[in-house]
């Protein structure tokens, strides 16, 4: 029986050291799984790359020793290289042969690049590494719009990544686009550039609209960080999305124009019946 890839021994012998990556859900503390919680404890390195000053106080009260891992400015490197830093930063503390655990803002493995990294690294020099999994923006943005992924399925992307590679979409398919407010920016947000921020959403409802009606409502969604603090869900036309208010956080959410037609032949398929019924039971 094929092993996980954290359990393959036959040509890699195990090293001291390892490295466990968890998430503290987009709501500190109440979304982060006990499993997260008592990894966090249990480690003898903490470090992390979070959100927001609330949930670096609640994580020092778990772990006053807990360090923050090198994070970019707006005018400084591309994401790219801050994220390669912080993966040396994890590697590092693994290789002195201490137990890490690395800590990221939502689901560890949901837009997080150097967690991915920092666990391919440490497999390929030996070390024990896993991720554990936690509560993302999709999660907070199927409970808060009401979505049931299993009616109608849903399309998600990365903003610029679906502009830049035409990802494929249907319009009857829900649509998720995220970083809608870096579209184009290969640094860390910032919210001064409002031309630059202007000019992506402005592509982006350009090249919806090529597809979708003009006057097609939207929703850019902030998932609530905060227990006490209500979602943000903002509904805009498609050809108004240029002078949408957006934050780091920002998601679109683009509902499907109608139900996506039935294939009758393919349905006569499936249930095994004459094509000449009617697929309404299913409609």
């Amino acid at each position: 029986m094929a092993q996980p890839p954290d359990s393959v021994t036959s040509t890699i012998d195990r090293r001291e050291g390892s490295l466990v990556v968890v998430g503290t859900g987009i709501q500190w503390a109440g979304q982060t799984t006990l499993a997260a919680r008592r990894a966090i404890e249990a480690a003898d390195t903490v470090l992390f790359a979070v959100a927001d000053a609330g949930t670096v106080r609640w994580l020092r009260s778990l772990r006053a020793d807990a360090v923050s891992l090198r994070y970019g400015v707006s005018d400084g490197p591309p994401r790219r290289d801050v994220y390669r830093g912080m993966v040396d930063d994890i590697l590092a503390e693994v290789r002195r042969g201490t137990r890490v655990c690395a800590v990221f803002y939502g689901h560890p493995g949901v837009f997080s690049t150097p967690a991915h990294e920092a666990i391919r690294r440490a497999r390929g020099e030996g070390f024990i590494a896993r991720m554990l999994p936690g509560v993302s923006f999709l999660d907070c943005l199927v409970a808060d719009l009401g979505l049931d992924p299993g009616h109608e399925g849903f399309l998600a992307y990365e903003a610029t990544d679906f502009l830049i590679r035409r990802r494929p979409f249907a319009i009857h398919t829900p649509l998720v686009l995220s970083q809608i407010a870096l579209i184009g920016n290969p640094h860390v947000f910032d919210p001064r550039a409002s031309d630059r921020i202007q000019r992506g959403l402005t592509v982006l409802g350009e090249a919806l609209c090529a597809s979708y009606p003009s006057s097609h409502e939207a929703i850019v969604y902030d998932a609530s960080t905060h227990p006490i603090e209500p979602p943000r869900i903002l509904r805009q036309r498609l050809r108004d999305l240029g002078g949408a208010p957006v934050s780091d956080l920002s998601t679109l959410y683009v509902p499907p124009v109608g139900q996506a037609p039935i294939d009758r032949a393919m349905w006569a398929r499936v249930m095994g019946v004459d094509e000449g019924r009617s697929p309404r039971a299913i409609a």
